[in-house]
């Protein structure tokens, strides 16, 4: 179903940080929960209802936490149109061989090297991402209170090794909208098999948001609006 209070701030993230250009080939990151799985949406969306031209192709990686039952996706992908590539990877039990490392950051890394090989095998020159503006936020927090850093990640990132960008079009969406885009589209969700799931400093982060957004309503929007506002002359001399 078409929406354009989704699709306008959408369409806005994309052409303020150039995500998107005539003739692009997207893929599509989907882990199969409902951030990604609303991105495969919305993406396919706006090639029907934009101006912009361009290709899209979902990529979900299998990393081996167990079965995950992706008839739903496969089903939804052939109805919107968007070619399906299943990629295994034994993620899982690399991660088994190296206990001593930092289990989200190993993941993390090789999950995202395994997407963008695969993105380049398919001759892709962009690589979307499902992070929203819940993400963004709890990235500043993750960063402040365990690096000491103060910093998130950027909208459009040019990976100079890949030749890739790497595009987060949701970055203006809090989650609550995917939340209930999903619901109401009837999105298919699978339940992140990973073991460390609710178990992490994203999750802490993400506490101190919607603690944040409680207290203060419109606190996503002062924090997005901040992020346009550095006042670069009122902060500490760097080191």
């Amino acid at each position: 179903m078409y929406d354009s209070r989704y699709l306008s701030k959408v369409k806005k993230a994309i052409k303020e940080y150039d995500m998107i250009r005539e003739g692009d080939r997207v893929v599509a990151g989907v882990s199969g929960g409902k951030d990604s799985t609303a991105l495969l949406y919305i993406l396919a969306q706006l090639q029907r209802h934009s101006h912009l031209r361009f290709e899209l192709h979902a990529v979900i990686l299998d990393i081996g936490w167990g079965e995950v039952n992706l008839d739903g996706h496969r089903a939804l992908c052939e109805r919107l149109g968007v070619p399906l590539t299943v990629k295994g990877h034994p993620v899982a039990q690399i991660i088994d061989k190296h206990p001593e490392k930092n289990a989200c950051t190993l993941c993390g890394k090789i999950r995202a090297g395994v997407l963008n090989n695969t993105a380049l095998e398919l001759g892709a020159n962009r690589v979307a991402l499902g992070h929203h503006l819940d993400d963004v936020i709890e990235t500043y927090f993750l960063n402040l209170i365990f690096t000491g850093q103060m910093k998130t990640f950027l909208p459009n990132t040019y990976l100079s090794n890949t030749d890739l960008h790497l595009i987060r079009p949701l970055v203006f969406l809090p989650e609550h909208v995917l939340v209930s885009l999903a619901r109401r589209e009837e999105l298919p969700v699978v339940t992140n098999p990973c073991p460390h799931n609710g178990h992490t400093r994203r999750d802490e982060a993400k506490a101190i948001v919607s603690d944040l957004a409680v207290r203060y309503p419109d606190f996503r929007d002062k924090f997005l609006s901040a992020l346009h506002n550095v006042s670069l002359e009122n902060l500490w001399k760097q080191r």
